[in-house]
Protein backbone atom coordinates (compact mmCIF):
# COMPACT_ATOMS: atom_id res chain seq x y z
CA UNK A 1 0.00 0.00 0.00
CA UNK A 2 1.39 3.75 -1.00
CA UNK A 3 2.61 6.13 1.99
CA UNK A 4 0.48 9.43 1.76
CA UNK A 5 2.21 12.70 2.37
CA UNK A 6 0.41 15.73 3.24
CA UNK A 7 1.82 19.15 2.38
CA UNK A 8 0.98 22.33 3.74
CA UNK A 9 1.13 25.95 1.97
CA UNK A 10 -0.51 28.49 4.27
CA UNK A 11 -0.25 31.26 1.34
CA UNK A 12 -2.86 29.63 -1.03
CA UNK A 13 -4.69 27.94 2.08
CA UNK A 14 -4.47 24.34 0.70
CA UNK A 15 -3.23 21.08 1.91
CA UNK A 16 -2.36 18.32 -1.10
CA UNK A 17 -2.38 14.95 -0.40
CA UNK A 18 0.35 12.80 -2.27
CA UNK A 19 0.26 9.13 -2.49
CA UNK A 20 4.31 8.04 -2.41
CA UNK A 21 4.92 4.59 -3.68
CA UNK A 22 7.57 1.95 -2.69
CA UNK A 23 10.62 3.75 -4.91
CA UNK A 24 9.82 7.40 -3.47
CA UNK A 25 7.45 8.17 -6.51
CA UNK A 26 4.30 10.96 -5.99
CA UNK A 27 1.33 11.34 -7.62
CA UNK A 28 -1.31 13.84 -6.25
CA UNK A 29 -4.35 12.26 -4.86
CA UNK A 30 -6.18 15.48 -3.61
CA UNK A 31 -5.92 19.41 -3.28
CA UNK A 32 -7.89 20.12 -0.15
CA UNK A 33 -8.82 24.04 0.28
CA UNK A 34 -9.01 24.98 3.84
CA UNK A 35 -10.78 27.28 6.22
CA UNK A 36 -7.46 29.72 7.07
CA UNK A 37 -4.10 29.69 6.79
CA UNK A 38 -2.70 26.13 7.32
CA UNK A 39 0.65 25.46 9.13
CA UNK A 40 0.75 22.76 11.41
CA UNK A 41 -0.25 19.34 10.96
CA UNK A 42 -0.25 15.92 13.37
CA UNK A 43 -1.69 12.72 12.14
CA UNK A 44 -3.43 10.78 15.28
CA UNK A 45 -1.22 7.75 16.67
CA UNK A 46 -4.57 5.62 15.21
CA UNK A 47 -4.00 7.34 11.76
CA UNK A 48 -7.43 8.18 11.25
CA UNK A 49 -7.80 11.77 11.57
CA UNK A 50 -5.66 14.85 10.67
CA UNK A 51 -5.17 17.90 12.89
CA UNK A 52 -4.02 21.60 11.53
CA UNK A 53 -4.12 24.99 12.81
CA UNK A 54 -4.88 27.80 11.24
CA UNK A 55 -5.34 31.62 11.34
CA UNK A 56 -6.34 34.00 10.94
CA UNK A 57 -9.61 32.87 12.45
CA UNK A 58 -7.67 30.74 14.99
CA UNK A 59 -8.59 27.16 14.94
CA UNK A 60 -7.85 23.66 14.78
CA UNK A 61 -9.62 21.75 12.20
CA UNK A 62 -10.19 17.77 12.51
CA UNK A 63 -10.22 15.76 9.08
CA UNK A 64 -11.12 12.65 8.80
CA UNK A 65 -8.52 10.39 6.90
CA UNK A 66 -10.00 7.77 4.37
CA UNK A 67 -8.96 4.76 3.43
CA UNK A 68 -6.97 6.23 0.26
CA UNK A 69 -5.53 8.46 2.63
CA UNK A 70 -7.30 11.35 0.96
CA UNK A 71 -9.21 14.11 3.57
CA UNK A 72 -12.88 14.96 4.53
CA UNK A 73 -13.97 17.94 6.84
CA UNK A 74 -14.85 16.51 10.32
CA UNK A 75 -14.77 19.98 12.74
CA UNK A 76 -13.13 23.05 13.50
CA UNK A 77 -12.48 23.99 17.14
CA UNK A 78 -11.85 27.51 18.16
CA UNK A 79 -7.72 27.79 20.15
CA UNK A 80 -6.99 31.50 21.95
CA UNK A 81 -3.76 31.49 19.46
CA UNK A 82 -2.14 31.06 16.53
CA UNK A 83 -1.17 27.70 16.16
CA UNK A 84 2.48 27.04 14.96
CA UNK A 85 2.52 23.77 16.30
CA UNK A 86 0.77 20.84 17.17
CA UNK A 87 1.34 17.08 19.15
CA UNK A 88 0.04 14.39 21.03
CA UNK A 89 0.44 12.96 24.31
CA UNK A 90 1.39 9.10 23.97
CA UNK A 91 -2.24 8.07 24.29
CA UNK A 92 -3.29 10.33 21.74
CA UNK A 93 -5.66 11.89 24.12
CA UNK A 94 -4.57 15.58 24.49
CA UNK A 95 -3.50 17.38 21.79
CA UNK A 96 -1.18 20.63 22.23
CA UNK A 97 -1.35 23.99 20.90
CA UNK A 98 1.08 26.63 21.58
CA UNK A 99 1.12 30.06 19.68
CA UNK A 100 4.27 31.81 19.01
CA UNK A 101 1.90 35.09 18.66
CA UNK A 102 0.19 35.18 21.80
CA UNK A 103 2.61 33.46 23.86
CA UNK A 104 0.38 30.67 25.23
CA UNK A 105 -0.13 26.81 24.96
CA UNK A 106 -3.63 25.36 24.76
CA UNK A 107 -5.22 21.74 25.41
CA UNK A 108 -7.68 20.07 23.49
CA UNK A 109 -9.19 16.82 24.55
CA UNK A 110 -9.80 14.19 21.59
CA UNK A 111 -13.43 12.83 21.80
CA UNK A 112 -14.14 9.20 20.89
CA UNK A 113 -14.95 10.21 17.45
CA UNK A 114 -11.66 11.58 16.91
CA UNK A 115 -12.59 15.47 16.87
CA UNK A 116 -10.64 17.66 19.03
CA UNK A 117 -12.92 19.80 21.18
CA UNK A 118 -12.79 22.96 23.20
CA UNK A 119 -9.88 23.58 25.60
CA UNK A 120 -9.48 22.38 28.97
CA UNK A 121 -6.60 24.62 29.86
CA UNK A 122 -5.11 27.38 28.60
CA UNK A 123 -1.33 28.26 29.97
CA UNK A 124 -0.26 32.04 29.40
CA UNK A 125 2.95 33.80 29.60
CA UNK A 126 5.19 31.63 27.68
CA UNK A 127 7.46 33.89 25.44
CA UNK A 128 7.44 32.59 21.63
CA UNK A 129 6.72 29.04 22.52
CA UNK A 130 7.98 27.47 18.73
CA UNK A 131 6.63 23.73 19.63
CA UNK A 132 5.39 21.31 22.44
CA UNK A 133 6.71 17.66 22.71
CA UNK A 134 5.49 14.85 25.19
CA UNK A 135 8.15 12.62 26.83
CA UNK A 136 8.56 9.24 25.92
CA UNK A 137 7.25 7.92 28.90
CA UNK A 138 3.82 10.59 28.51
CA UNK A 139 5.16 11.99 31.82
CA UNK A 140 6.14 15.44 30.81
CA UNK A 141 5.45 17.72 27.90
CA UNK A 142 8.96 20.05 26.78
CA UNK A 143 7.69 23.21 25.26
CA UNK A 144 11.07 25.82 23.46
CA UNK A 145 10.23 28.68 24.25
CA UNK A 146 12.25 30.66 21.38
CA UNK A 147 12.24 34.41 23.09
CA UNK A 148 13.13 32.94 26.58
CA UNK A 149 16.07 30.93 25.57
CA UNK A 150 14.08 28.15 27.96
CA UNK A 151 12.39 25.14 27.41
CA UNK A 152 9.77 24.86 30.12
CA UNK A 153 8.44 21.26 31.18
CA UNK A 154 4.56 20.77 32.40
CA UNK A 155 4.14 17.48 34.15
CA UNK A 156 0.80 16.04 32.27
CA UNK A 157 -2.02 14.14 34.89
CA UNK A 158 -4.07 11.90 33.30
CA UNK A 159 -7.17 14.21 32.72
CA UNK A 160 -4.97 16.08 30.34
CA UNK A 161 -3.94 18.75 32.59
CA UNK A 162 -0.27 20.30 32.71
CA UNK A 163 1.62 21.84 35.70
CA UNK A 164 4.67 23.62 35.52
CA UNK A 165 7.84 21.71 36.46
CA UNK A 166 9.90 24.79 37.42
CA UNK A 167 12.96 23.16 38.70
CA UNK A 168 13.46 21.32 35.35
CA UNK A 169 13.44 23.72 33.00
CA UNK A 170 16.36 23.76 30.84
CA UNK A 171 18.46 27.04 30.01
CA UNK A 172 19.63 26.98 26.72
CA UNK A 173 22.62 29.53 25.36
CA UNK A 174 21.78 33.19 25.28
CA UNK A 175 19.66 34.08 21.83
CA UNK A 176 20.27 30.78 20.75
CA UNK A 177 16.29 30.43 20.47
CA UNK A 178 14.89 27.01 21.27
CA UNK A 179 12.70 25.95 18.54
CA UNK A 180 12.25 22.26 17.89
CA UNK A 181 12.62 19.29 19.27
CA UNK A 182 13.15 15.70 18.35
CA UNK A 183 13.46 12.58 20.24
CA UNK A 184 15.42 8.96 20.00
CA UNK A 185 13.37 6.23 19.21
CA UNK A 186 14.66 4.25 21.79
CA UNK A 187 17.11 5.91 23.79
CA UNK A 188 15.99 8.61 26.82
CA UNK A 189 17.54 11.62 24.59
CA UNK A 190 16.69 14.25 23.27
CA UNK A 191 17.90 16.87 20.26
CA UNK A 192 16.99 20.58 20.54
CA UNK A 193 17.36 22.73 17.12
CA UNK A 194 18.05 26.39 18.26
CA UNK A 195 16.83 29.04 15.46
CA UNK A 196 18.68 31.67 15.87
CA UNK A 197 22.08 30.53 16.11
CA UNK A 198 21.50 27.45 14.64
CA UNK A 199 22.84 24.85 16.72
CA UNK A 200 21.74 21.51 17.99
CA UNK A 201 21.61 20.74 22.07
CA UNK A 202 21.89 17.29 22.81
CA UNK A 203 20.16 16.03 26.27
CA UNK A 204 20.37 13.07 28.05
CA UNK A 205 18.24 11.40 30.81
CA UNK A 206 19.83 10.70 34.30
CA UNK A 207 17.80 11.53 36.93
CA UNK A 208 17.00 14.53 34.66
CA UNK A 209 17.85 15.95 31.30
CA UNK A 210 21.02 16.98 31.26
CA UNK A 211 23.02 18.47 28.24
CA UNK A 212 25.40 16.17 26.53
CA UNK A 213 26.90 18.18 23.27
CA UNK A 214 26.00 21.29 21.14
CA UNK A 215 26.78 21.43 17.55
CA UNK A 216 26.68 23.67 14.54
CA UNK A 217 24.47 23.37 11.45
CA UNK A 218 26.76 26.00 9.35
CA UNK A 219 30.64 25.24 8.46
CA UNK A 220 33.22 26.87 10.74
CA UNK A 221 33.80 30.75 9.45
CA UNK A 222 30.63 30.89 7.77
CA UNK A 223 29.10 34.79 8.27
CA UNK A 224 25.58 33.87 6.70
CA UNK A 225 22.63 34.73 9.13
CA UNK A 226 21.69 31.90 11.08
CA UNK A 227 17.99 30.47 10.72
CA UNK A 228 17.49 27.03 11.32
CA UNK A 229 14.44 25.43 11.23
CA UNK A 230 13.11 22.02 11.38
CA UNK A 231 14.91 18.63 12.81
CA UNK A 232 13.94 14.82 12.37
CA UNK A 233 15.46 11.71 13.40
CA UNK A 234 15.29 8.64 11.61
CA UNK A 235 13.39 5.76 13.02
CA UNK A 236 16.00 2.89 13.77
CA UNK A 237 17.41 6.31 15.92
CA UNK A 238 20.81 6.35 13.86
CA UNK A 239 20.61 9.27 11.28
CA UNK A 240 19.32 13.14 12.37
CA UNK A 241 18.93 15.83 9.54
CA UNK A 242 18.15 19.59 10.26
CA UNK A 243 17.19 22.06 7.90
CA UNK A 244 18.71 25.80 7.79
CA UNK A 245 16.92 28.15 5.48
CA UNK A 246 19.94 31.16 4.97
CA UNK A 247 20.95 28.92 2.88
CA UNK A 248 18.71 26.07 1.93
CA UNK A 249 20.50 23.16 2.93
CA UNK A 250 19.81 19.92 5.16
CA UNK A 251 22.72 19.19 7.62
CA UNK A 252 23.33 15.53 8.29
CA UNK A 253 24.53 14.17 12.31
CA UNK A 254 25.28 10.54 12.44
CA UNK A 255 23.91 9.63 15.61
CA UNK A 256 26.09 7.76 18.16
CA UNK A 257 25.10 4.25 19.45
CA UNK A 258 23.89 5.25 22.86
CA UNK A 259 22.23 8.43 21.29
CA UNK A 260 24.19 10.62 23.11
CA UNK A 261 26.74 12.28 20.53
CA UNK A 262 26.18 13.59 16.90
CA UNK A 263 28.77 13.32 14.32
CA UNK A 264 28.46 15.68 11.28
CA UNK A 265 28.70 13.68 7.87
CA UNK A 266 27.53 16.17 5.23
CA UNK A 267 24.95 19.08 3.88
CA UNK A 268 22.76 18.46 1.07
CA UNK A 269 21.21 21.38 -1.09
CA UNK A 270 17.58 21.52 -1.18
CA UNK A 271 14.78 23.51 -1.80
CA UNK A 272 14.91 27.00 -1.58
CA UNK A 273 13.98 27.71 2.32
CA UNK A 274 13.42 24.78 3.63
CA UNK A 275 10.70 25.94 6.87
CA UNK A 276 9.71 21.85 7.16
CA UNK A 277 10.22 18.51 5.80
CA UNK A 278 9.66 15.13 7.31
CA UNK A 279 11.20 11.34 7.33
CA UNK A 280 8.85 8.59 5.88
CA UNK A 281 8.20 6.01 8.62
CA UNK A 282 10.06 3.34 6.79
CA UNK A 283 13.05 5.46 7.21
CA UNK A 284 13.82 5.22 3.42
CA UNK A 285 12.81 8.69 2.46
CA UNK A 286 13.13 12.24 2.93
CA UNK A 287 10.52 14.95 2.07
CA UNK A 288 11.67 18.28 2.24
CA UNK A 289 9.34 22.06 1.21
CA UNK A 290 10.97 24.95 -0.45
CA UNK A 291 8.58 27.65 0.95
CA UNK A 292 10.35 30.16 -1.63
CA UNK A 293 10.80 27.48 -4.63
CA UNK A 294 6.74 26.43 -4.15
CA UNK A 295 8.28 22.86 -4.62
CA UNK A 296 8.63 19.90 -2.82
CA UNK A 297 11.57 17.41 -2.94
CA UNK A 298 11.99 13.67 -2.40
CA UNK A 299 15.62 11.91 -1.29
CA UNK A 300 16.43 8.50 -0.66
CA UNK A 301 18.26 7.85 2.44
CA UNK A 302 21.07 5.59 2.28
CA UNK A 303 19.51 2.64 4.82
CA UNK A 304 23.48 2.35 5.92
CA UNK A 305 24.96 5.12 5.32
CA UNK A 306 22.13 7.89 5.85
CA UNK A 307 23.12 9.52 2.48
CA UNK A 308 20.73 11.72 1.11
CA UNK A 309 19.94 11.53 -3.07
CA UNK A 310 17.13 13.68 -4.17
CA UNK A 311 15.18 11.49 -6.31
CA UNK A 312 12.82 14.05 -7.74
CA UNK A 313 11.14 17.50 -7.25
CA UNK A 314 7.09 18.52 -7.53
CA UNK A 315 5.21 21.32 -7.80
CA UNK A 316 3.24 21.67 -4.52
CA UNK A 317 2.09 25.70 -4.09
CA UNK A 318 3.11 29.15 -3.19
CA UNK A 319 4.66 28.97 0.03
CA UNK A 320 4.90 25.39 0.81
CA UNK A 321 5.93 25.10 4.69
CA UNK A 322 4.46 21.60 6.36
CA UNK A 323 5.17 17.80 5.66
CA UNK A 324 3.26 15.21 7.27
CA UNK A 325 3.04 11.55 6.63
CA UNK A 326 -0.06 9.08 7.26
Amino acid sequence: MDQVVYVASPETQQIHVWAMNQVGELSLLQTVSTPGQVQPMVVSHDKKHLYIGVGPHLSVVTYDIEPQGTLRFKAQTSVPGKPVHLSLDNSGKFLFVPSYHQHNLTVLPIGSDGVAGAPIQVIEGLRHPHSSHMDADNQQLWVPCLGEDHIRLFDLTENGYLTEATADQITTALKSGPRHLALHPQEKVIYCLNELDSTINVYYKFTRYREMQNVALYPEGNQSQRWAADIHITPNGRHLYASERSESYLAHYQVSENGRELSLVGRYPTQAQPRGFNIDPSGSFLVSSGQKSDHISVSEIDSITGKLTELASYKASAGCMWVTFR
